[in-house]
């Protein structure tokens, strides 16, 4: 470089060097984050690690709704419910878009309590909309989990011709020493989410077996579901 452009150089450092230094130093934060999250394992919800960064954010950033996330989730550690929805509340007040694992969660609350079926919607599409392409799941627990490799097959039939629900997982599970089953669901954005149509889906398992292709479920609410004969369309 000529003698000239490095004077214009120099002349246009000077002018803007605060700029610099706060892009560089950005840009190295990002840096060690990036590699972080490449070469370490996430924080444990119930480690000491997780405990010292929640009371730093406490300190440093309380009104954050990041914060109250964090403080929600030592709850949870604690076995505290009600502070656990309740600061998800408050951080979800703020219209909180970013933090998929606030939005995920307070959803999968809401269904797992059995809240209202147009709250629990209004926040799986605020989650879905805000996270489109997501992998996380939102899972269903079955009353009433298959008994045979037939129940399994009608399960999925039925599950995945919801027009919003992408793939489909069962798992069994031991809960109070018995087995227990439920289905992990993923998501075919941009679709429009009705859980109703999920509850209805796996309450198939409920019509007897000779019945099931000519009867289908519908659900009004997460509980009130009828049986009806299949539309031909």
């Amino acid at each position: 470089m000529s003698p000239g452009g490095l004077q214009r150089l120099g002349a246009l450092f000077q002018r803007y060097r605060i700029l610099f230094v706060i892009y560089g130093v950005g840009a190295a934060v990002g840096l060690r984050e990036f590699h972080l999250s490449r070469t370490t394992e996430p924080v444990d919800w119930g480690s000491d690690r997780w405990a010292e960064m929640t009371s730093v954010m406490e300190q440093v950033n309380p009104d954050d709704p990041d914060t109250d996330f964090l403080e929600g989730v030592q709850s949870i550690v604690q076995g505290d419910e009600g502070g656990f929805v309740t600061h998800f509340e408050e951080a979800l007040e703020s219209d909180v878009k970013h933090n998929e694992f606030l939005l995920r969660d307070y959803a999968q609350h809401l269904l797992d309590s059995g809240a209202d079926w147009r709250q629990l919607n209004d926040a799986v599409n605020r989650w879905r909309e805000n996270h489109p392409f997501s992998s996380e799941v939102l899972t269903l627990e079955l009353g009433a989990g298959p008994r045979t490799q037939a129940d399994i097959s009608v399960l999925n039939r039925e599950l995945l011709a919801v027009p919003w629900i992408g793939g489909v997982e069962l798992e069994q599970y031991e809960a109070s020493g018995r087995p227990t089953w439920r289905v992990h669901l993923t998501f075919r954005p941009p679709r429009p989410i009705d859980v109703r149509e999920a509850v209805a889906a796996v309450s198939i398992l409920s019509v007897p077996t000779e019945d099931r292709l000519r009867l289908s479920v519908t659900c009004r609410t997460l509980t009130d579901c009828r049986v009806a004969p299949r539309s031909n369309r």
